[in-house]
């Protein structure tokens, strides 16, 4: 639809298409199937133009605005989840906190090799004992002269050793609560860092989720990115960004699910007739369209609040809120549109819907972002 996108954005677009339809779209149900995507097919999302079009141009960048990457994320997402959340990861999350907040040093060392496609990050937030409630988390970091000692166990960690940088959350020198917590760039090929168990996923396959382990691994100070103290604020700030990359996913797959679906139905006869001809079927293709552009809406919203890489907070849990549900009722949908055909692998509609299924938690669950807008609603902090 025309959201009165400028000229070079529909042309950013229609480019974007071109690629997924040559190098995405046909590969993506076997990375799927892998659970793996090859190292060279993400180097060509990197030469494309695709990881840090948010940083930049003298950090190795293209310099556009958030939201020229949310609708690339979009349009890509049509096609393959997984190269989607790669490019997520690499405009957003823990690169945008590099860029918003890291040391012009960090910010050299790290946004060239991501946007050329040389290294990779993620951001280690979860642990067994800490999701959610992420101020629980246990992760310690203590100084010793000019290094910190990193000691613990994340999990739900995306890309976990298969990246080679990592923004840590810790806790430094066993201060309690938020106010104890900060951030460190850390090198995984450093001593005393180790990768534990794949944690094998319902969809976004491709993508490696696992457990991480950090044995008394030495970090130089000057790798602080985010010190404790106010700092913790400063984390949550960079990735409501994220977030709003992640909805963007959910409002791409749901497009994709649906274009796939009617293009079915209009091909299937069933009573002989096109099953497009029966008012059930064009009564859920229009309620998945309203859903759908709903969604895209308060996405584009909140892309439009960027600063940078950082998003206002409710705009962006409001987003993720309903991105997320809608995505997995629009696959559905999708799926019931076409019958037994749309639960058959032979079809890519069952693995959109796996796909969707992993947004209203992954990046902070849907409860919890309506935790956030309701506290601006009533206007105070909320006990829970």
């Amino acid at each position: 639809m025309d959201f009165n996108l400028s000229p070079e954005q529909t042309d950013l677009i229609a480019s974007v298409r071109e690629f997924a339809l040559k190098d995405i779209a046909p590969n993506a149900a076997r990375w799927d199937a892998d659970e793996h995507i090859p190292r060279t097919q993400i180097q060509k999302l990197a030469d494309f133009g695709l990881f840090g079009m948010t940083f930049p141009q003298q950090y190795g960048g293209r310099g556009r605005p958030a939201l020229d990457a949310i609708l690339v994320i979009e349009e890509i997402a049509r096609h393959c989840a997984i190269s989607a959340r790669l490019i997520v990861d690499h405009n957003f999350g823990a690169v945008g906190t590099i860029l918003n907040f890291g040391t012009e040093e960090q910010r050299q060392m790290v946004l060239p090799a991501v946007a050329k496609g040389e290294k990779l990050m993620s951001i280690a937030m979860t642990e067994p004992n800490a999701g959610s409630a992420l101020t629980d988390l246990e992760t310690g970091a203590v100084r010793e002269g000019d290094s910190y000692f990193l000691d613990g166990t994340k999990r739900w960690i995306t890309g976990g050793g298969e990246r080679e940088f990592m923004l840590v959350y810790a806790r430094f020198d066993g201060a309690e609560g938020p106010d104890g917590i900060g951030a460190l760039l850390i090198d995984t090929g450093t001593q005393g860092f180790r990768t534990g168990e794949r944690i094998p996923s319902m969809g976004v396959r491709g993508v490696r989720e696992s457990y991480v382990h950090f044995d008394e691994m030495r970090v130089p100070a000057e790798n602080v990115v985010v010190p404790p103290g106010a700092g913790f604020k400063k984390l949550m700030s960079a990735y409501n960004g994220q977030r709003v990359a992640a909805s963007a996913v959910c409002v791409g797959v749901a497009q994709g699910a649906l274009d796939y679906a009617v293009q079915f139905a209009d091909n299937r006869r069933q009573f002989g007739k096109r099953i497009t001809d029966f008012q059930a079927i064009q009564t859920k293709i229009a309620n998945c369209t309203v859903e759908i552009e709903a969604g895209r809406l308060l996405v584009y919203k909140a892309a439009a609040t960027a600063e940078q890489t950082l998003t206002e907070r409710v705009a962006s849990s409001m987003a993720k809120a309903y991105a997320a549900e809608m995505a997995i009722r629009v696959t559905n949908e999708a799926i019931q549109i076409m019958g037994a055909d749309g639960y058959s692998r032979q079809h890519p509609v069952e693995r959109m819907a796996r796909d969707a299924r992993a947004f209203t938690l992954a990046g902070g669950s849907v409860e919890m972002q309506r935790l956030g807008v309701a506290e601006h609603v009533i206007g105070r902090r909320l006990p829970q």
